[in-house]
């Protein structure tokens, strides 16, 4: 059984939780293995890097808009970004959590611009991560993103967070000027062994310059490709149309289950506009059923 709660409040972290490491300061270039793409008019960098965060390890994924003039839209398949924009001379970062301690180099494909045009981007993943690459060849036109869980393995058992920072415009028919940029922190934190509060608090506002931005023409809503059927009445029950984006916000929802065992479900948190338009998603830390 899944039971929900919504809380527009500040979020306070419970002790116990993983804090965010400081090492999120890395930046693309410092990664292992960058490499440069200079593909049409676009000027990017990809790099990736695992870190040790007690008994787990935390892999991210980095994109750097090399580009002084021009706002990236990208979709790195498996590892992240998802439809994220990269702005001019920015980065954004995507960790994964995992109980994986053999990250090894994963042949994956990247997404960028407009057109839908690809080219391979490696990164250091895991070995479900392999397998989920082996499942399609993402660098041919027209494949779909696979849904990917934002951490691999057993429920961790002091729970976790981490930080979030993204971009995405509030009207797609108007990116530049309406540029959003929202930082914040999402996880879990275990209460005992049949129940996890899953959280995101984040505060929200126009991208530096971005004058048209309007936070008011966005709502989070969640995704949830695999066990849907469990978790979107618990999210829902409180949340009937998702919740609207504020300058300062946090959701937290309780899931409860009856396992002998916990595996990760792939979920978002996604951004859409008032006409239900994608704008980005961000990985959803959640745990559920495992597969018989």
């Amino acid at each position: 059984m899944y039971c929900s709660r919504l809380s527009i409040l500040a979020l306070v972290l419970a002790s116990g939780i993983f804090p965010a490491p400081a090492t999120q300061a890395k930046d693309c270039k410092d990664g292992d293995a960058p490499q440069p793409h200079h593909v049409g008019n676009f000027n990017f960098l990809t790099s990736s890097w695992v870190e040790t965060v007690d008994n787990m390890r935390r892999y991210v994924s980095c994109v750097s808009n090399l580009d002084p003039n021009s706002d990236l839209m990208v979709t790195w398949f498996i590892a992240g970004p998802f439809q994220s924009y990269v702005p001019a001379t920015e980065e954004a970062k995507t960790p994964r959590m995992s109980d994986d301690l053999n990250p090894r180099p994963i042949d994956g494909c990247i997404e960028y611009g407009h057109s839908g045009e690809r080219t391979p981007a490696q990164f250091m993943g895991t070995a479900r991560d392999d397998e989920r690459n082996d499942e399609g060849d993402f660098c041919r036109h027209g494949a779909t993103a696979k849904q990917v869980s934002s951490s691999d393995g057993e429920l961790p058992p002091k729970g976790w967070t981490d930080e979030v920072r993204i971009f995405f415009p509030s009207d797609p028919d108007n990116p530049h000027d309406t540029m959003l940029e929202l930082v914040g922190r999402i996880g879990l934190r275990t209460e005992g062994t049949s129940q996890f509060k899953t959280f995101f608090s984040y505060s929200a506002k126009q991208y530096a310059g971005r004058t048209k931005g309007n936070i008011d023409d966005v709502k989070v809503v969640p995704r949830f490709p695999d066990q849907e059927q469990f978790f979107a009445p618990a999210f829902y029950a409180t949340n009937k149309d998702g919740v609207p984006l504020s300058a300062d916000g946090s959701v937290e929802w309780n899931v409860t289950g009856d396992f002998k065992s916990w595996a990760p479900v792939p979920a978002y948190y996604e951004f859409r506009d008032k006409k239900d338009r994608l704008l980005s998603a961000i990985p959803m830390p959640l745990f559920g059923e495992p597969k018989k």
